[in-house]
């Protein structure tokens, strides 16, 4: 309230002494030393009065910059702070070096009854070579392995030796294949891969696994035959392959050859040749997976620190509004979806609240369950009681008594502890490379509370009326009666009570105000608007001298207490809701004894 001189005095003495008037003055006499020029003047003396000007809610509050208390583009104030953390959340890479080769060298059998220019052919049935990844160390982050993309190439190789007469060469006929297959594998097509050579090599017709030659393909003596494979995602691993336990990783491939193969003509007899086939096969490293994944997600929330509450809202308040809500606005950069858990605590005039859980445990699916979907921002709204039209795809937790409590007495600080942040047991593709992963997570939580009250609400005001010490200081006083009219615009009930102070501000010994009319009925009403109504409250205070008198009386310190009897609770406090007080008066009761001199 504004601080002004609110009292013009004005006192017309109706009664003087006799001497005043007689006709004949002696000059020498001097009436400021020989006369006492104190007067009592009998009865109630009314000391003409002025008004404050209408003020807003807003100069009331008196926000600072750094206030938690804000508005909204319409004006109506709430309790409203933010705060953003930012946690990274990273999985390892999964680097796997080249397996040791591990040729096999299978005899092939070219028999001919006589000797001959001709070809002679020889059967290669199921001969079988292997390859084995494995790795002891890889990232724990990754429970269990669906499928990975990966991008190498490796080379099958085929050549020959020989143990009886002298072949310079054998040819693998148009037709020969080589099917790669996953060990113990139970579904088809583990391994997907593209062919470096399509000219002379394809995929088998409704065998994706199988390599088939289109072509003859010359082996000569001393020389290796190179099919070249270009690997790109590995896929249904069976039992015991892939993270077959935390940290693990086994990846094993049968590599099984059949088809024909002809050296040209020989002398009679038994012709023996060993086929040697292997692959050469580099480091690779996973590019992405899909599978369960359970990277360690570290959110340490920064507390919310409630700073710049006006006194309004401080002092001895019990603020019940009606539905204060808690928004939580959840990044997730990474692919996992995530359940968290954590505590909402708060302190108070250095006083921990152990709080109250948000969340639920991993896996619970509930209507408290907070979920940060992967690649996406989840928004959730934790109130006090059932909120409706949210934005959409946000969701609504109740918390009831909790957030009633943590709201009431607004504390110093708000805090989330012990965070939990688990990923869900479900397949989600997680792209690696060769650096790993990196993800951000962001943790955007936001205290908003509509001031909008319910029936519990105790706010109390103190605001000073003074500079009256220029009025009365003539004047010897012992009881007096302040009248004002309050035209209140703003949809609270307000008690007012006072205590006088003398000119030095301090609150007068042995000065008792006691409230006769001290009611002001709530109203509503904006500046510049003729949608409401302030209404009109007399309020009338006494103020009594115990003993000596009021000599010093400067005014009153006026305390405002708000209450919600019978006001509309779907109101909320707007900063340009106006409160007036007018036709600030004094009326001296029993008399008073005015100083002339």
């Amino acid at each position: 309230m504004n601080k002004r001189r609110l009292i013009k005095a004005s006192l017309w003495t109706t009664a003087l002494s006799p001497f005043f008037f007689a006709s004949c003055v002696d000059d020498s006499y001097d009436l400021t030393k020989d006369i006492d020029m104190t007067i009592t003047v009998g009865g109630d003396l009314s000391i003409p009065g002025s008004g404050t000007e209408e003020f807003t809610l807003e100069e009331i509050m008196d926000l600072e910059d750094n206030s938690v208390v804000k508005t909204d583009a319409q004006g109506n104030y709430a309790l409203n702070k933010a705060d953003t953390t930012e946690t990274d959340v990273e999985i390892d890479p999964v680097h796997i070096n080249a397996p040791a080769s591990n040729p096999t060298t299978t005899t092939l059998y070219f028999n001919t009854p006589a000797a001959t220019s001709e070809e002679v052919e020889a059967e290669v049935n199921d001969v079988t070579t292997d390859f084995i990844f494995s790795k002891d160390d890889v990232t724990t982050d990754i429970v269990s392995l669906t499928s990975a993309n990966v991008d190498f190439t490796a080379n099958l190789t085929l050549s020959f030796s020989q143990t009886s007469q002298n072949v310079d060469v054998i040819t693998l006929k148009k037709g020969f294949n080589i099917e790669m297959t996953l060990e113990g594998q139970s579904q088809p097509n583990g391994l997907v891969f593209e062919l470096g050579d399509p000219e002379n090599y394809g995929i088998k017709a409704g065998e994706a696994q199988t390599i088939e030659f289109k072509n003859d393909q010359e082996i000569r003596k001393g020389e290796t035959l190179r099919i070249p494979v270009h690997f790109k995602r590995i896929q249904n691993f069976p039992e015991g392959q892939g993270i077959y336990q935390p940290g693990h990783f086994k990846l094993q491939t049968n590599v099984i050859a059949n088809g024909t193969a002809t050296t040209p003509g020989v002398p009679a007899g038994n012709i023996q040749v060993n086929l040697i086939t292997d692959t050469e096969v580099p480091d690779i490293t996973l590019q992405s997976v899909t599978g369960i994944v359970d990277p360690k997600i570290d959110i340490n929330v920064d507390p919310i620190t409630v700073e710049g509450i006006p006194d309004f809202l401080k002092d001895d308040v019990n603020l019940d509004l009606e539905n204060p809500y808690i928004k939580l606005k959840l990044e997730n950069g990474s692919p996992a979806d995530v359940n968290l858990k954590a505590r909402m605590t708060w302190t108070k005039d250095g006083v921990f609240n152990e709080g109250f859980q948000i969340g639920t445990n991993i896996n619970e699916n509930t209507d408290q369950t907070i979920t940060l979907s992967g690649n996406a921002t989840s928004e959730y709204y934790l109130s006090r009681i059932a909120m409706n039209n949210l934005p959409a795809g946000a969701k609504n937790i109740v918390l009831g008594d909790n957030l009633y409590n943590l709201i009431r007495n607004i504390p110093d600080e708000i805090k989330l502890t012990d965070v939990e942040a688990k990923a869900l047991q479900h397949d989600t593709e997680v792209i690696l490379g060769n650096d790993g992963a990196n993800y951000e997570v962001n943790t955007i939580y936001e205290l908003n509370a509509p001031l909008q009250f319910g029936n519990e609400l105790n706010i109390v005001y103190k605001d000073t009326i003074n500079d009256w010490g220029g009025d009365l200081e003539d004047i010897t006083i012992k009881k007096a009666i302040v009248e004002m009219d309050a035209l209140n615009g703003i949809p609270l009930n307000f008690e007012l009570n006072a205590q006088a102070i003398d000119r030095n501000g301090n609150v007068y010994p042995n000065v008792t105000v006691n409230p006769v009319k001290n009611t002001i009925a709530p109203g509503l009403k904006l500046t510049g608007e003729n949608g409401g109504t302030a209404t009109e409250s007399p309020i009338q205070l006494e103020i009594v001298c115990e003993s000596g008198d009021m000599k010093d009386l400067d005014g009153l310190i006026v305390n405002f207490t708000a209450n919600m009897e019978g006001v509309n609770q779907n109101a909320t406090l707007n900063k340009g809701m106006t409160l007036k007080l007018s036709n600030i008066r004094i009326r001296i009761k029993d008399g008073v004894t005015v100083d002339l001199n």
